[in-house]
């Protein structure tokens, strides 16, 4: 037993032995393993000497100068890292404004002429979606892109660049994401060893330390180069005298800085219905006609809103993006983008200004400076135009009288309702057969109304006579309307055809119709009923197809009932009257006329006169003007010769404008006494409006906050329709 029990013991201590020896052999095994993992994870002294080679150099780029070419550095860089860490290839990805993370630098190991997928400038990524599942500041190790739950912007970016493995490694400054650095093996799967990720993990570090300071400066010049344009438009500003000479040059100096195809400004009308366009200034070698409609047609709430806050504007960044832009860049201008900054004075919105771009901008659409430049000079426009309120109503008047002038009114000047009215009854008779009959005191345009109406006829390149009846003698009127045969009268020696024979096929046009004999009106009748009458002295019928237009300045009704003229005549002529409004029915109408007289003559004086001033033009609207139109512009005729200044003032008026009660010498209350009821109270306040304002009906309904149509209907109650 004991032999047995020390064999055991003996047997034991082998089994001892043997499992220290294997624990031995197991350990060194292990130690050998990491041994080799060590090695492969390590690269070779040769290799690390060129990365801190590489990565001096691209500091020493850095550190070299206060400024680099950025473009240049980061392309040298991608290169350099590309060529020595052997990828197929190497690229530096930033992420834009418009969404998308944009490739902007590059190194292809085959310089494109392999197999290898095409250079793509952006990759669709969502920005805002970017950190699900993918974190910004974390270095991404990707040794096969086919693996499943890869995140997807990895994925994105694998799929654009074909790349089997990749490293992406953040460029972060300041806990700000600049963009990434990546490193692709596209022909085959790679394994990235330590060394190599802490190599590009410095480098890009590095690189985005340079990227970014390089930005500060340049964001700081771009700054600078702003203030400086801005600082010159503003000595523009203080220098010149001329506000529409200082606009030019504005919109020249916008140009030539943003590079733009054009610029203008837009006007808002005073009564904030239409936008006109003025002042437009393009680059060298486009032409003006880039201005297809001087006003904008559609409502203006859509372009300019009522109110705007600073800083707001609206980006038209092509005519395809939306149906707005697609309107004003095409029908109303010829742009490929646009910028429209809205002008504000005393937060009330006067205008914009209009910048326009040749080709369309949709990503990553407007620049910084495109914008913050926009602005400044959008604020210096409105400072401009706060210091002299008159030029910008001196400006908006122009801008309205142009619209005016341009539309099918002829040389009728005005926008009211009452002018408006009359234009629209006379533009739709024009085209007609039918005797028209113009009605208004002296010197409210009659004649131009028939003007109007037979230049906008079929008629209007056939005759057209004109007579004033009152000018001449009841013995020879009807001599001069229907003509006469040699030996009619004492002075008859041969043939004389009338004024229906000359205006045969056109039109007639009979002034101061009023003012015709009874013996005239007879024949005239005989004429406006079947287009037949006999020459003075002859017997043979002519017969002529004449369009007959009448005027005058008395009530031919109330003329009827005292006999003074013919009723039948009266009902033959009275088919289509217009009644056109006096000056002091349309005072609304004045500034435009004023200024539109001003153009003439100061043209004709040859004198450099800019406007009216506020009390000048005040002492205008204040006036009866009994002698209406033909009045204000033999007023401002004589204001402009009499001027000494660059605009007109009250001193330049006639006596009898001069003169005129203005609003702030008018009487301001109403007394009342107790015991007053309040229809007689409401009665006495309407009136007395009314009375301040001088008849001006929309002025007292403003007064009183009340629309026209309600104080029409109190007038009505109270007997005083024609107040």
């Amino acid at each position: 037993m004991a032999l047995a029990r020390d064999r055991a013991v003996d047997h034991n201590s082998e089994v001892k032995a043997a499992l220290v020896t294997a624990q031995v052999f197991t350990a060194s095994r292990v130690d050998l393993y990491k041994t080799m993992v060590k090695n492969a994870e390590t690269v070779s002294t040769e290799r690390r000497l060129q990365m801190y080679e590489a990565r001096e150099a691209i500091l020493s780029r850095v550190a070299s100068s206060a400024v680099i070419d950025l473009d240049h550095f980061l392309q040298a860089t991608v290169t350099e890292v590309g060529k020595m860490m052997g990828v197929d290839r190497c690229d530096i990805m930033v992420f834009s404004r418009g969404g998308e993370l944009r490739i902007t630098h590059e190194f292809r190991a085959d310089n494109g002429d392999g197999q290898l997928p095409s250079f793509l400038e952006k990759i669709e990524v969502d920005i805002n979606r970017l950190q699900d599942g993918f974190d910004i500041f974390t270095t991404h190790v990707i040794e096969d892109t086919s693996a499943e739950h890869l995140p997807e912007v990895i994925r994105t970016v694998a799929e654009a660049v074909g790349a089997k493995s990749s490293l992406l490694v953040p460029m972060v400054f300041q806990y700000e994401p600049v963009g990434i650095i990546g490193l692709h093996h596209c022909r085959q799967r790679y394994h990235w060893i330590e060394d190599e990720r802490n190599f590009v993990r410095g480098l890009a570090q590095q690189i985005a330390i340079g990227y970014r300071y390089t930005k500060i400066y340049t964001e700081k010049e771009q700054e600078a180069r702003i203030n400086k344009a801005l600082l010159e438009i503003a000595n523009d500003i203080n220098t010149g005298s001329d506000f529409s000479e200082v606009t030019a040059k504005i919109l020249d100096r916008s140009v030539e800085l943003l590079g733009l195809k054009g610029g203008c400004l837009a006007i808002l009308d005073a009564n904030g219905t239409d936008i006109h366009f003025a002042n437009l200034r393009t680059a060298a070698g486009v032409s003006p006609d880039i201005l297809k409609e001087p006003t904008l047609k559609i409502p203006s709430q859509h372009v300019l809103p009522a109110t705007v806050e600073r800083g707001k504007m609206l980006k038209m960044k092509g005519p395809d993006l939306d149906p707005m832009s697609n309107y004003f860049l095409t029908r109303i201008l010829e742009a490929g983008a646009a910028l429209v900054v809205p002008i504000l004075i005393e937060d009330k919105i006067f205008g914009g200004l209009i910048l326009l771009w040749s080709e369309p901008r949709p990503k990553p659409g407007f620049s910084e400076d495109d914008i913050m430049l926009s602005l400044g000079i959008a604020d210096q426009l409105a400072i401009t135009l706060s210091k002299d309120r008159l030029s910008a109503e001196v400006l908006r008047l122009r801008r309205e009288l142009e619209h005016a002038r341009s539309g099918k009114t002829g040389k009728i000047v005005g926008k009211s309702e009452n002018i408006n009215r009359c234009l629209e009854m006379a533009l739709y008779v024009a085209d007609s057969y039918t005797t028209v009959l113009l009605e208004g005191e002296s010197g409210t345009g009659k004649e131009l109304m028939a003007d109007l109406i037979q230049s906008s006829s079929s008629r209007s390149t056939k005759p057209y006579v004109k007579i004033n009846c009152g000018a001449i003698p009841d013995k020879l009127m009807e001599s001069e309307l229907f003509g006469h045969e040699k030996g009619a009268c004492t002075d008859a020696r041969q043939r004389r055809i009338g004024k229906f024979e000359e205006a045969n096929g056109g039109t007639l046009f009979l002034d101061e119709i009023g003012e015709m004999s009874l013996s005239a009106q007879v024949r005239l009748l005989r004429v406006l009923q079947n287009g037949e009458f006999t020459r003075v002295g002859g017997n043979d019928v002519i017969k002529v197809d004449v369009r007959v237009i009448a005027a005058t300045n008395i009530n031919l009704e109330e003329a009827v009932g005292q006999g003074r003229f013919r009723r039948d005549v009266f009902y033959r002529l009275n088919v289509f009257p217009i009644k056109l409004p006096a000056l002091r029915e349309r005072r609304e109408d004045l500034p435009l006329l004023a200024l539109h007289f001003l153009e003439i003559y100061k043209k004709r004086s040859n004198k450099n006169i800019s406007g009216i001033t506020e009390k000048a033009l005040s002492r205008l609207r204040r006036h009866d003007w009994p002698g209406n139109v033909r009045e204000l512009e033999n007023a401002v005729e004589r204001a402009v010769i009499l001027a000494q200044g660059r605009m007109i003032t009250v001193d330049d008026l006639p006596d009898a404008v001069k003169g005129a009660e203005t609003e702030t010498d008018a009487k301001k209350t109403v007394e009342l006494e107790i015991g007053t009821t309040m229809d007689e109270v409401e009665k006495h306040v309407i009136l007395e409006t009314l009375n301040y304002t001088r008849g001006d009906k929309s002025r007292a309904a403003q007064i009183l906050g009340i629309g026209r149509k309600t104080l029409y209907r109190k007038l009505q109650q109270y007997g005083h329709e024609s107040s």
